[in-house]
């Protein structure tokens, strides 16, 4: 797969860090896309491949097979759009996209041109959670009840000012559809897409145009519950990112920085656990490896993958519903008008 990377900021070197650390991968790096030039020039240097700064320009000549977006959020539309207008399936880091609209549109086009588009949601495949959906799908949780996530993270003033774009409206979000976007994406994955959200925001330390710290109820169905405590405004450092679980049989609770260990887990029976103690010991990097793997493998077998934009759109969905009742300070039905007019504008 002749394999093109738009966007080479913060995440890009974990990215490429895993592509070159498969063995017989068939995805083929042929070039780079940024804005930065002086980036570019580096990258030329190291490794030898063609650059552009336009990522038009950049498809139109290269041809790629698979396109790597990993740019600003509220640019993945528009370059998930023309890649798969120019036959090239996708890879984008999350969120998918910021509007609702635009997500539908993917999903359209993608059935058009017969194209993928993967959202990368590497923590589920550390190896905890893995054992977490598994206990689940054996039932051992038994009926589930309710479900907690808390982010308790640190972003200084530093990390906002590596670039404009982030906490803006217009091109990122908050902490919502940034940093526990992973978080609500598992919560939604397990618990199933809620009912109804009931938010609040707040602007504790952070100067930006949206929000640093938000506190969530969820409603899903069948009586279940759900909490969500996300925050950029934790210091001295980064304390936790977990999720929580109860059921009428058992309960766990998966933290570390990021759903990377199990603080604990009753199932009514004996369990050995002590291979999830910090289980990857660094996440940075880890789940990107396993989920070039996975994408790689449903790929060349033509599978179907929980990463496709189909689901992706849930997350997106969700997302948009809880700032949407941030800007109306009221309780949002998934099942009528939930677009935020702020997100993406």
């Amino acid at each position: 797969m002749k394999t093109l990377i738009i966007g080479c900021g913060r995440i890009f070197s974990k990215h490429l860090e895993s592509i070159n650390s498969l063995k017989k991968s068939k995805i083929k790096i042929v070039a780079f896309c940024d804005r930065n030039q002086k980036k570019l020039k580096k990258l030329k240097k190291t490794y030898n491949l063609e650059t552009f700064t336009d990522y038009k320009k950049a498809i139109n000549t290269k041809k790629p097979n698979l396109v790597i977006i990993l740019t600003p959020s509220g640019l993945h539309a528009d370059q998930i759009i023309y890649s798969l207008k120019e036959k090239c399936h996708v890879i984008v880091e999350k969120p998918m996209c910021l509007k609702i609209k635009d997500a539908k549109k993917i999903i359209s086009l993608s059935k058009k041109y017969n194209r993928k588009v993967y959202v990368v949601m590497q923590n589920k495949f550390n190896p905890p959670i893995i054992k977490l959906r598994n206990d689940i799908q054996k039932g051992l949780f038994g009926k589930l009840l309710h479900a907690s996530v808390i982010v308790r993270w640190m972003r200084d003033k530093s990390y906002y000012n590596q670039a404009k774009w982030r906490g803006t409206w217009k091109l990122d979000g908050g902490v919502v559809s940034n940093q526990a976007s992973h978080h609500l994406d598992l919560m939604r994955t397990i618990m199933g897409q809620p009912i109804s959200v009931y938010a609040k925001s707040f602007n504790h330390l952070a100067k930006i145009e949206c929000e640093d710290t938000a506190l969530i109820i969820l409603k899903f169905k069948n009586g279940k519950t759900g909490l969500m405590e996300a925050t950029t405004a934790m210091r001295p450092f980064n304390v936790e990112g977990s999720f929580s679980l109860m059921g009428t049989k058992g309960s766990a609770k998966v933290g570390g920085f990021a759903l990377n260990e199990i603080i604990y887990s009753n199932l009514g029976k004996k369990s050995n656990n002590d291979k999830y103690k910090t289980n990857p010991k660094n996440v940075y990097g880890y789940g990107h490896i396993e989920f070039y793997k996975h994408i790689e493998n449903v790929m060349l077998k033509n599978k179907k993958s929980e990463f496709e934009c189909s689901e992706a759109i849930k997350t997106v969905e969700l997302i948009n519903a809880i700032y949407k009742s941030i800007e109306t300070n009221k309780e949002v039905y998934l099942n009528k008008n939930f677009m935020s007019k702020k997100l993406g504008n």
